[in-house]
């Protein structure tokens, strides 16, 4: 089969493929990591596959609309997100309207709500909850959807949700083709950025879930890989896939592992097998705020450039009502370990969790500062339908008419306030200053683009 991958047009820099989706102020754009791993599943199954990206690339509807049109596939997999999901229906009806295929929707927002997904298209009857290669694959080969497990599908007799497929094994990960091939093929490298990262990058994953998989808050935990589940490819594959980055495409400067979180054991054992191979590609990944001294050291010497770091909070009530696992203390110890090993650090805080007082959001804004990590972003949450955390929101009623933090004792408009005032703290201040001095292209001629959204951002533009 012709098999389109669709992460479709919405508005111009929109980010669809994190863990999150909106127009990020950094521009930062990830790569489709997950159409990534299924196109080159598909190709491995003998399908021809295409992968288009259409924020990423400045494609608007008539011109994503004409290259669909012009290649005309047979089966369409369509990745929606949270803000675009109507837009995104919307234009995958239309497709299938013009070339009369077959189509999926994909994705983990798409897995929140199977059937209320599949109620608002008409003309597309088909969804994939969670891990999606293999039931997009046995789609295309012409199995009946009646036998496919993670499928959702409606027929003139109502939905129907088949049964879940057990995730994917070491030996299955292995034999996914590497992404980092197939996405050079696919799309242009320098479309995809972001501030943490040598530039141009590539994503790749090593595992898949997150071994502590308890966090109220986090979408993908809840709707893609569920639970403390992380299964992970043989050291032996991942270490492959490095060594073909640093042959065969030398214009790609670091790698990001897209694993959920990076634990010590997995640090270790990759660290020392990339030392043992000696490849010096720079790469990064997401942490947890409690891993050791010695381990920071040893990922360092293997290359390790920047961990993304969820602190998210301040109070030690907010950590435990998000069961967080890692207390302040013991993230302040991590930070100050990090930074000894000598890696940078991009931390992600966050404001509007359930209960947070005017205080509280100031404390972590004032923690966020005292940390002073390189990087830092402070998050509006997004209460995903189907976390624990939007269940708490609701029962509460703290959620407005667009489904976002809006408490009695927080109102949104200030968690607005307080997001801005927590820019302007971080960036505008005497630490940042320093650091831009120390390394001018790192924090300020190499985020000029970044600086002129931020300022209408920090000041007098809605948040």
């Amino acid at each position: 089969m012709r098999v389109l991958l669709l992460s479709p047009p919405y508005l111009r820099e929109y980010m669809r493929n994190a863990r999150c989706d909106f127009v990020s102020l950094s521009a930062t754009q990830w790569y489709p990591i997950l159409l990534g791993y299924c196109g080159a599943h598909l190709e491995r199954c003998g399908h021809v596959v295409r992968l288009i990206d259409a924020p990423a690339h400045d494609l608007d509807h008539p011109a994503t609309r004409a290259l669909v049109e012009a290649w005309r596939p047979d089966l369409l997999v369509l990745y929606t997100g949270r803000q675009s999901e109507e837009n995104d229906l919307a234009f995958g009806e239309s497709v299938v309207a013009a070339i009369g295929c077959d189509a999926v929707i994909v994705g983990p927002f798409a897995s929140i709500d199977a059937a209320r997904t599949l109620g608002g298209s008409r003309a597309i009857s088909k969804l994939v909850r969670g891990e999606f290669e293999h039931a997009v694959a046995e789609l295309a080969d012409g199995r009946s959807p009646d036998t496919i497990r993670n499928l959702v599908y409606r027929d003139e007799a109502g939905v129907h949700e088949n049964p879940p497929r057990p995730y994917l094994s070491r030996a299955e990960l292995d034999a996914i083709p590497f992404v980092s091939a197939f996405l050079r093929r696919q799309v242009e490298l320098r479309r995809y950025r972001t501030p943490s990262e040598l530039y141009p990058f590539m994503d790749l994953m090593t595992g898949r879930g997150c071994q502590w998989g308890r966090c109220t808050f986090c979408l993908w935990v809840h709707t893609y890989v569920k639970g403390s589940v992380y299964n992970t490819r043989s050291v032996e594959n991942v270490i492959e896939e490095l060594e073909l980055i640093a042959r065969e495409m030398p214009e790609v400067r670091s790698v990001m592992f897209q694993d959920d979180t990076f634990t010590e054991e997995r640090a270790s054992e990759i660290c020392e097998a990339k030392l043992a191979r000696g490849n010096r590609l720079p790469w990064s990944c997401y942490a947890r705020p409690n891993m050791g001294l010695e381990v920071l050291r040893l990922m360092k010497r293997a290359g390790c450039r920047n961990l993304h770091v969820g602190y998210e909070s301040a109070d030690p009530a907010i950590l435990k009502r998000l069961r967080k696992g890692v207390s302040v203390e013991r993230a302040t110890r991590f930070t100050v370990d990090a930074k000894r090993a000598g890696l940078r650090i991009h931390g992600d805080f966050a404001l509007g969790f359930p209960g947070e007082t005017p205080e509280g959001a100031r404390r972590t804004i004032e923690w966020a500062y005292s940390l002073n990590p390189d990087t830092a972003q402070f998050q509006l949450m997004i209460p995903f339908p189907g976390t624990p955390f939007h269940d708490e929101m609701t029962r509460a009623g703290w959620l407005n008419a667009a489904g976002e933090p809006d408490m009695p004792q927080l109102p949104n408009e200030q968690i607005r306030q307080l997001a801005k005032a927590a820019y302007r703290r971080f960036y505008l201040s005497p630490k940042y200053l320093w650091k831009a001095i120390l390394h001018p292209h790192d924090h300020f001629f190499g985020r000029l683009r970044t600086i002129r959204r931020a300022i209408p951002a920090m000041f007098w533009k809605r948040w």
